[in-house]
């Protein structure tokens, strides 16, 4: 059993929201995944993984000190965003994600040809990890995405979009990042955080995607 704290100390989504979220609480419930929203930011340290989902409050010195600890301790922390620096989620997300060496970007990735449902917002892509396609997992839709800039060591790509994808800002194009901790702690951010909301969740693998995530295997 995974027990994965869904943060809602920094006014983030909630995963009790059953428009957007019941089919994740159900794929978790199914797959011996416990789920609980945490408001106390020292709980954390009593779960296997933490996430971070659309944070709208800057994170503390102290509190990205104490992330940085739990990782260190073999933790799995995950923190994702959403296109456009929509309501400065880039800069808020980037008050922790800096510590483990990745940057959000303020773009918008669009892509006119590998999309779904003809919507240029709604990227597809196959460019994943080694890793991830271990798993199952070999192409997935990301909703209104940013780009991901890798500032520091230890840190690889998850996934890329496609070559036929456009930065507005003329990034290069990496989507999701992750740090790996010597522990086997690591630290993951994502320019999405819609991509396992119910109208994603069951689009090509974003499901075995969205569970990989709440699972931490060392």
């Amino acid at each position: 059993m995974t027990k994965v704290a869904w943060s809602v100390t920094h006014q983030e989504f909630i995963i009790s929201d059953h428009y957007y979220f019941s089919k994740l609480q159900k794929y978790a419930k199914q797959n011996d995944i416990v789920v609980d929203e945490v408001d106390q930011f020292e709980r954390f340290s009593e779960y296997d993984v933490i996430i971070f989902n659309y944070p709208e409050i800057p994170f503390k010195k102290e509190e990205v000190d104490f992330i940085e600890e739990l990782v260190k301790n073999g933790k799995k922390v995950g923190i994702f965003a959403y296109y456009k620096n929509e309501d400065r989620i880039a800069d808020t997300c980037n008050t922790m994600s800096e510590r483990f060496g990745i940057k959000f970007n303020w773009d918008i990735i669009t892509d006119d040809v590998n999309n779904y449902d003809n919507d240029n917002l709604l990227i597809t892509t196959t460019k994943v990890s080694e890793k991830m396609k271990e798993k199952g997992i070999g192409k997935v839709v990301l909703a209104c995405t940013d780009s991901l800039t890798i500032t520091g060591n230890d840190v690889m790509p998850m996934i890329y979009a496609e070559d036929t994808a456009v930065s507005k800002l003329g990034k290069e194009k990496i989507l999701f990042a992750r740090y790996m901790d010597p522990s086997g702690g690591c630290f993951i951010a994502g320019g999405s955080c819609v991509f396992w909301d119910n109208y994603s969740i069951d689009l090509f693998n974003n499901k075995e995607f969205s569970l990989a995530l709440l699972t931490h295997k060392k």
